[in-house]
């Protein structure tokens, strides 16, 4: 009976988003998240589908579709600090291209990576063209928290999960079905979640609040300690980057996660894990397992790095699933091979080369840039909601490229909308803009603790 209610409103969403879509383009978004969050052939319910269903392409269709109709109906401004974030996506697209055609022995291996890569590219160029107002931001953020809501309703209240030695399995959507990477999504959204409360009321604060208790809970299923050590960075690059009255608001927020962590956290494995991400006793079987696992790791970043050193400009996508790289840990006596580097950055460079990671991360970089000096702007004028979401936003960042550090997540699909989101904010909330959208203006309260000198000149360059 629950599938076919599922099932239900699965039809029934789509249909909705569908049909508001034709006339404005967020809502293509929200259809292309729904098949993200509730792609059908990743749960039970959508079984009775028919198999071979092209979900993503066909949201990412209608997305492009939708937003090509609709075209744009605000006269934005052009802003350097955006436009640089363009740059070195299309760098990226041309880089990955490059290395295709040019270095790649195993082109059928390729393709498919580079392919995915391309449509990420185009999503950031799709998507933020469909944020044509501060309603629109407010329902991107809002399909992103329904998204998770669902997640955690689904484990949590229906019980619908799978445990492998004691870890969440086989749950979630394209590119997070695994433990480690569902734990990265969830931690990446988790601080823009918190950021998010700042905006809106208190009704809805409920709903984002256990948006943001199913996370955590869900994150902690996975048992990822990179998901663990994420969580922390989120939390200190938040208090590092807010300041003054912000700071208040980021010490509230971060409290908020901290409680919910320990309200959620009364599974013994769970916490045991936990502990031993930061003690080297390797007593307990489990202790000895996790050792074994952070040696295994070790030793494949070092044989990416010779692969590096061997081919700097990267041979194409999937790299370290080479006959290469066997060679070379059979050379180093390995017992066991493995298909991934598990070190999203030297992944990366494997692939697409030295370059291409430079490209990234100055994709990521210029992306957070934004998200900064818009932050700080807001600041000034005397918004500290918008200011402390921006804060947030920066955090979200922090625990995924904390993440990347010990997993393959770089070249995933929620990096991508952290960008998205940080292009979108400055857009919506930044300098460049202001005055644009009459209801992102800074209100007579917040005016009055805000910075006038800024405020006369803003209100000069309106005219």
């Amino acid at each position: 009976m629950t599938s076919l209610l599922t099932l239900a409103l699965y039809f029934v969403l789509s249909g909705y988003l569908l049909y508001k879509a034709t006339s404005r383009s967020i809502w293509s978004v929200g259809y292309y998240l729904l098949n993200f969050f509730m792609q059908p052939q990743y749960w039970s319910w959508g079984s009775v589908l028919p198999g071979g269903m092209r979900w993503s392409l066909l949201s990412a269709l209608v997305m492009l579709g939708s937003v090509f109709l609709n075209g744009q109906e605000t006269d934005f401004r052009a802003d350097r600090n955006i436009k640089r974030v363009s740059i070195f996506a299309i760098l990226l697209a041309i880089n990955g291209l490059i290395v295709h055609y040019v270095f790649a022995p195993q082109a059928g291996k390729s393709w498919p990576i580079y392919v995915e890569m391309a449509k990420f590219v185009i999503l950031y160029f799709v998507m933020q063209k469909a944020i044509q107002s501060r309603k629109d931001f407010m329902l991107l953020n809002w399909f992103f928290a329904l998204g998770l809501f669902y997640w955690g309703f689904e484990a949590r209240v229906l019980g619908h999960f799978t445990m492998e030695q004691g870890r969440l399995e086989n749950f979630g959507g394209p590119g997070c079905a695994k433990s480690n990477e569902l734990a990265n999504i969830c931690v990446s959204l988790i601080p823009i979640y918190v950021g998010f409360i700042a905006f809106v009321k208190w009704k809805e604060k409920i709903i984002v609040t256990g948006a943001i208790l199913l996370a955590i809970e869900l994150m902690m299923m996975t048992q990822s300690r990179g998901g663990f050590v994420g969580l922390i960075a989120s939390a200190i690059a938040i208090l590092l980057v807010a300041s003054g009255r912000v700071r208040k608001r980021a010490l509230q927020g971060v409290a908020l996660g901290l409680l919910g962590f320990i309200l959620l956290a009364g599974n013994p494995e769970i916490m045991a894990r936990f502990m031993r991400t930061f003690t080297s006793d390797t007593n307990t079987r489990e202790a000895k397992r996790d050792t074994t696992s952070s040696e295994s790791r070790k030793f494949f970043w070092k044989v990416g790095l010779t692969m590096i050193e061997q081919t700097p400009f990267g041979t194409g996508g999937d790299t370290f699933d080479s006959k290469r790289a066997r060679r070379i840990m059979q050379s180093r006596g390995a017992l066991h091979y493995n298909n991934s580097v598990h070190q999203g950055y030297i992944n990366e460079a494997l692939d697409w080369g030295v370059q291409g990671l430079f490209c990234h991360l100055g994709f990521v970089a210029s992306g957070m840039w934004c998200a900064f000096r818009t932050m700080r702007f807001r600041k000034k004028i005397g918004d500290l909601a918008s200011a402390f979401y921006g804060s947030c936003l920066i955090g979200g960042f922090a625990a995924w490229l904390m993440g990347c550090l010990v997993g393959d997540f770089f070249y995933l699909e929620w990096g991508y909308w952290l960008v998205i989101l940080s292009v979108c904010y400055a857009k919506i909330f930044g300098q460049v803009n202001y005055g644009v959208l009459s209801d992102t203006k800074a209100t007579q309260q917040q005016a009055e603790t805000g910075d006038q000198d800024l405020l006369r000149e803003l209100a000069v360059g309106a005219k």
